[in-house]
């Protein structure tokens, strides 16, 4: 189990749907998934934008209150992973990575302590090898169907105690068949305090098990006072729970650049994926659009 993250505690949705799953981040790719009580494995091969033959093998196992993950891959990076939580406080885990890339012969080393419970979450990360750190803490106070959210992210480098910093607010609100989330993030570094502005909306509304969703996102940089708004949406082509699932997935920006894809699920073995990411601003022909192609296996 990975450790948590600042962002995706604050405004996770949003984040997620404006950056996950776009079939045109490769030219094509195959996933195959054998899921097991224990564990599962993912085994991956992809043709990445730079034309380079990308696959590996990830196997996740759970013993006792140990989960286990070792990542393989054809590019000679690798990465174990452990963490743990105690049967007898559950609220805290700890977790150890260590990543190593034989042809660079380069080596990293992450320790997380976190500590989760309903009214505040807390992280502690440290990479010994580079002598940095991280840590957060976000307080959250509900109230019946509604999450008022507010924390601040750390991180130094280089044996130095402050480096950046993050500070931000959410509030969610989940009301019968709606989910909508509102956050802002303030990011700063020690030579300039103030650097600059991050503001997540989302939308969303039960569709089954899922959610057809929209989401918008505003980055300001104070520097040059230069404002970007993206847009992301999510529609399902298909029946609430149906057993083929079909949606489509989109997003765009203020500088044009657009991205769709499309996703349909045959059997529960078997689902694909197809996507386009091209320039709104320039003509559209093949020079200037990404296609790219995802199936999954299971």
């Amino acid at each position: 189990m990975a450790p948590l993250k600042f962002e995706k505690l604050l405004c996770g949705p949003s984040v997620d749907l404006l950056t996950k799953d776009f079939a045109h981040e490769n030219i094509w790719e195959v996933e195959q998934t054998d899921a097991q009580k224990r564990g599962n494995f993912v085994n991956n091969l992809k043709l990445d934008r730079n034309g380079a033959l990308l696959g590996s093998t990830h196997l996740k196992c759970n013993v006792g209150p140990v989960h286990a993950e070792l990542k393989m891959q054809n590019s000679a990076a690798h990465h174990i992973e452990m963490s743990a939580v105690n049967p007898k406080y559950t609220p805290m885990s700890v977790h150890g990575k260590y990543a190593f890339d034989i042809s660079k012969g380069s080596k990293t080393c992450e320790l997380v302590a976190e500590h989760v419970h309903p009214m505040n979450t807390s992280q502690l990360k440290v990479l010994p090898l580079v002598k940095s750190f991280s840590a957060f803490s976000l307080f959250n106070y509900r109230m019946n169907c509604r999450q008022l959210s507010c924390g601040t992210e750390v991180t130094g480098n280089d044996c130095n105690a402050f480096s950046n910093y993050s500070f931000g607010l959410g509030y969610k609100n989940t009301h019968k068949e709606k989910t909508y989330v509102v956050s802002a993030r303030l990011f700063g570094e020690k030579d300039n305090l103030v650097k600059s502005l991050v503001g997540n909306i989302y939308a969303g509304t039960s569709h089954g098990s899922a959610q057809n969703a929209l989401s918008v996102a505003l980055e300001h940089n104070f520097s040059d006072a230069a404002t970007k708004l993206k847009f992301a949406g999510l529609w399902h082509l298909t029946e609430p729970d149906h057993p083929t699932p079909a949606y489509v997935k989109g997003k765009c920006d203020t500088e044009g650049k657009i991205a769709l894809t499309l996703f349909q699920r045959f059997n529960k073995n078997f689902a694909a994926a197809v996507g386009v990411d091209f320039n709104g601003k320039q003509p559209i022909n093949p020079s200037n659009a990404n296609y790219g192609f995802k199936v999954l296996l299971s």
